[in-house]
């Protein structure tokens, strides 16, 4: 942990105090979002603001409220759900702050999150921040005593990297708050949305993204009944593989080694369509075992070798 509290300070740009708005989609999951919540509550960087967008579901009125003294949060309760995309706009375009925080209501920030991602945007020539996120397959509120064999998303920025697959978690990035722009998250995507996004910043609005280094949030991986991402394993093709395919033709590029990458990649949603429709035993984290076999090697300039995919597979 962090020490003490860090109060804020003045934003190298403005000469202001920078205010980071949390911004937080969530839909019938009251229980996750209450710990999502009381993990912002325990920021040390203090100047922030939360902005809860409920999806159509239930209220979670009662949850927000218990908050109501401890920070500055506001509700915004839609009358039809509309999707995360939809959810996370509104929550773009209420955002006062300079700075944006995305956290699904599943997921928790470590307590030096906001710190940490305000002190490297101040420092360093950047505009959106991401570090490590640990991935649980059970409800975590801090780092757990021994974490070596938890699995991490602590992937080294690469520009042209991003143009093949997402490596930074979502709820592990802070980004210069861009509702006065065009940018804004694609509607019709359930999936992938957030890689999307951090491609429109960098392609179109020339943000510059810089990786911290740090453990700071929690990405849970918990079989829940209303998950996204497991509902979208429930079928083949996946909604990932029709999301992927859209967006490489989206973000369509003409050089060679992100297209062969992409190539690998295509190859690899085709394995594990495969399986699904077969009904046979998934790989536990397969996207992110294909990420740790392709990131280094697409780096250093290697060409992709689909026996990568062997161990990628392995169950």
């Amino acid at each position: 942990m962090c020490p003490g509290r860090f109060t804020g300070g003045p934003d190298t740009a403005t000469g202001r105090s920078a205010v980071i708005s949390v911004v937080i989609p969530t839909l019938n999951r009251l229980g996750p979002l209450r710990r999502a919540l009381r993990s912002v509550s325990r920021q040390t960087y203090r100047d922030f603001e939360v902005v809860v967008v409920n999806d159509g579901g239930t209220s979670p009125r009662h949850v927000v409220e218990e908050w109501r003294g401890e920070m500055n949060i506001a509700l915004f309760d839609l009358e039809a759900p509309q999707g995360v995309s939809h959810a996370r706009n509104v929550g773009v375009l209420s955002a006062r702050g300079e700075y944006v925080a995305f956290l699904d209501d599943d997921d928790i920030f470590l307590p030096c999150h906001l710190e940490r991602a305000y002190q490297d945007l101040s420092a360093h020539d950047a505009d959106a921040v991401y570090g490590e996120a640990l991935v649980g397959d059970r409800w975590m509120e801090a780092l757990p005593r021994v974490a070596e064999h938890t699995p991490l998303k602590n992937f080294e920025f690469d520009a042209r990297y991003l143009l093949v697959a997402n490596f930074i978690h979502t709820g592990s990035l802070v980004v210069r708050n861009f509702a006065d722009t065009p940018a804004r998250f694609t509607e019709k995507l359930a999936h992938c949305e957030d890689w999307d996004m951090w491609m429109t910043l960098q392609e179109e609005l020339g943000y510059r993204f810089r990786f911290s280094g740090a453990c700071t949030s929690v990405y849970h991986q918990v079989a829940l009944d209303n998950s996204t991402v497991q509902g979208a394993y429930q079928q083949s093709p996946t909604e990932f593989t029709r999301a992927r395919a859209w967006l490489y033709t989206k973000w369509a590029t003409d050089d060679p080694l992100i297209q062969e990458y992409r190539a690998w990649f295509r190859e690899f949603d085709r394995r594990l369509d495969a399986r699904i429709a077969a009904a046979s035993p998934l790989p536990e984290h397969a996207f992110d075992r294909a990420l740790r076999a392709t990131h280094e090697p697409f780096r250093k300039g290697e060409q992709p070798d689909l026996a990568w995919l062997d161990p990628v597979f392995a169950t």
